[in-house]
């Protein structure tokens, strides 16, 4: 420990930190860039305040695991999505009915891929005929639901 205190410079731990950001390009998961991160802002802080080894190396330990927590705490907030998809990112893609199939439920055919197609049988709780403009109100897994439409709203 005494030699790495010794021969372990500030530079050094900003040279790990780019080596372990930049490798986040070959595994792009977002956890390999925060104890890169953490690195540098080790380096940056032994610059200024010359540490020994242990103590750069709690530092670094600490520094990483709260910009993870960090990290998946923002992460879980912003994706919410218990069936694969982010919350309305469907929501307002205009589509055609294009068959009635029952009282609630239609075939349609939409302008963008909605899950990965443009044709689907869709909910509606308004009655709807073959030809009506609609549009993505909800997904409920793979049940999309959609409302009637005019014409000139139409995307």
């Amino acid at each position: 420990m005494e030699w790495l205190s010794a021969h372990v410079l500030w530079w050094h731990w900003i040279v790990v930190g780019i080596v372990l950001a930049t490798s986040e390009i070959f595994v792009p998961s977002f956890v390999i860039i925060w104890p890169g991160v953490a690195a540098i802002a080790v380096g940056i802080v032994d610059f200024f305040v010359p540490l020994e080894f242990s103590t750069q190396l709690y530092l670094w330990t600490a520094l990483s695991v709260l910009l993870l927590l960090a990290w998946f705490g923002y992460f879980k907030k912003t994706w919410r999505s218990p069936v694969g998809q982010a919350e309305g990112e469907y929501v307002h893609i205009p589509g055609k009915i294009t068959e009635k199939l029952d009282g609630t439920r239609y075939r349609a055919e939409f302008e963008l891929p909605v899950l990965g197609d443009r044709r689907w049988v869709v909910e509606s709780l308004e009655a709807l005929n073959v030809g009506d403009t609609v549009e993505v109100a909800k997904v409920y897994g793979q049940i999309i639901k959609v409302k009637k439409i005019s014409p000139k709203r139409n995307h």
